[in-house]
């Protein structure tokens, strides 16, 4: 059987089944199989206490609120991505953290400087969850329907006592307090994976640790390791029972004795073997169209890019045009864009910029280029300069201010170069790239450029036919499909409820 890749976040567990992931660490949860995930705020600091709790250091109080915006966050992935993530509910760990905001009052030397502080707990990092109360105990009862669960709880309840009862989102609540008015244990379920809410897992230190004095080290006793195989054991049959739609009995980890395999197994698990070998040549397809799906949408750098891919995107559009566009550098020289067309050369310089104006530094430099590419022995004539602008880059092109500054809309004047907007650039380049026999409409758009002497290229519009119809399919009743959306209608009991994947996101 395929063995499930089990990480343990914030705590450890005997082993080396166990994949130890530090709380301070950025490490995704999707690498894993199962994530047992222990609620802490990690090796924080502090060095003062407010209302009789611990004050964080400003570092700690940045780390500790960008850690646990992590982990929430993984958490919904993995469960999302279908993977089995149980929260061992250990007792909260709260206190004060700085939160950057500050208020003044006062001027001068009576000028007072409030930091803002506020509460932070481990909890923040678990979705699902609106309250979560310390509260002690032994005494636990499992809900009888809680069918998947017995098997790992009748192992490990003597491990699990309660620290803290909680109130959430649940799909079924799995265990109660003795009294049955308190949630110990619950379940979130989606279409794929599965949040569980379990006691968390104590154990004797004296028994499980052994510690070397000459070497200073500490190590899991034998009695230890044999606990974290059982573990193991019942979590991979608790996970893939979870996989299944029924809620049978999961298998107990003695069943998978080779004296109880059936021969079928061995088959099926070959048959398995080579869908998983299917399956690797297929994700190498799917990469390789990932990355051509890449590239066919790169014309889309136009609208938004700076640097290189900015001029890569440049150089793709110019060549749909009809021009042979190529970057130049012979070692003395080096300019973003030579691009020839029969209709003459011309050199062209990229800038983008995130909130402002293409100004008057870009365009001293297309002077410069013009110049020493005039200088070279085999140039006879001055190239037509082009000077490519992606103004305000980060904004819809519709609600950009002007692209180019006042001295640089001059100075295109004096020496008759073309200024090109770069997502003014896109559309004709789209068109050219989805219609390439169009050579009429290309030759229009390098006359364009061309014939811009100090302006800002006006492209034209592809004259494109309005004559598509756009056609509903009709179907019989015998053939139409069966698509039934009620929402108000709650979900059958045995069925993932729809809405947790919702909550899970909140």
């Amino acid at each position: 059987m395929a063995k499930n890749r089990i990480f343990t976040v914030g705590f450890d567990l005997p082993g080396d089944e166990f994949e130890y992931v530090e709380f301070d660490s950025d490490t995704t949860l999707l690498d894993a199989d199962i994530i047992l995930f222990e609620p802490t705020l990690g090796n924080v600091i502090s060095y003062e206490s407010y209302n009789g709790k611990n004050l964080l250091s400003d570092h700690s109080s940045f780390s500790v609120k960008q850690r646990l915006d992590h982990w929430r966050s993984e958490i919904i992935a993995a469960v999302e991505a279908g993977k089995l993530v149980i929260v061992y509910l250990a007792k909260p760990r709260e206190c004060y953290r700085y939160t950057g905001q500050k208020q003044h009052s006062g001027t001068g030397r009576s000028r007072v400087t409030t930091n803002i502080v506020t509460e932070v707990s481990s909890y923040e990092a678990i979705p699902n969850l609106k309250n979560v109360t310390p509260k002690s105990g032994t005494e636990i009862q499992i809900d009888r329907d809680a069918k998947y669960l017995t098997p790992y709880w009748t192992e490990f309840s003597s491990f699990s006592p309660y620290e803290v009862e909680i109130d959430g989102e649940f799909k079924h609540i799995l265990l109660r307090s003795r009294s049955g008015n308190r949630t110990l244990g619950a379940t979130v379920r989606n279409a794929m994976g599965t949040l569980l809410f379990l006691p968390p897992i104590r154990y004797d230190q004296k028994t499980f640790v052994r510690h070397d004095k000459k070497s200073e080290k500490s190590y899991w006793t034998t009695e230890a390791l044999q606990f974290g195989k059982r573990l193991v054991a019942s979590l991979g049959a608790l996970a893939g029972n979870l996989r299944q739609t029924g809620q049978a009995t999961p298998p107990p980890s003695w069943t998978e004795e080779s004296k109880f395999r059936l021969a079928s197994e061995g088959r099926l698990e070959t048959e398995i073997s080579d869908c998983s070998a299917s399956i690797a040549a297929l994700q190498a397809k799917k990469k390789i169209l990932e990355e051509e799906l890449l590239h066919a949408g790169s014309l889309r750098r136009l609208l938004f890019e700076q640097g290189k891919p900015l001029e890569a995107a440049i150089l793709e559009a110019l060549r749909l045009l009809g021009f042979d566009a190529q970057p130049f550098a012979d070692g003395e020289s080096e300019f973003d864009c030579v691009f020839i067309s029969p209709e003459g050369r011309c050199l062209g310089e990229a800038e983008g910029k995130d909130n402002k104006a293409i100004n008057i530094d870009k365009f001293s430099q297309l002077e410069r280029n013009l110049q020493e590419d005039f200088s070279r022995d085999n140039i006879a004539e001055y190239a037509k300069g082009a000077l490519f602008g992606n103004a305000f880059r980060l904004s819809l092109p519709n609600e950009r201010g002007d692209f180019f500054t006042e001295k640089c809309l001059s100075a295109a004047k004096r020496v008759a170069a073309a200024l090109v907007r770069t997502p003014d650039l896109f559309e004709p380049a789209k068109y050219l790239q989805e219609n390439p026999g169009d050579g009429g409409y290309a030759k229009q758009c390098r006359d364009a450029i061309f014939e811009a002497n100090g302006d800002i290229v006006a492209f034209p519009a592809p004259q494109v036919s309005d004559t598509s119809v756009l056609e509903v399919q009709s179907h019989s009743e015998e053939g139409k499909p069966n698509i039934q959306v009620n929402t108000d209608a709650p979900p059958d009991d045995g069925a993932p409820v729809t809405s947790d994947v919702m909550h899970l996101s909140s």
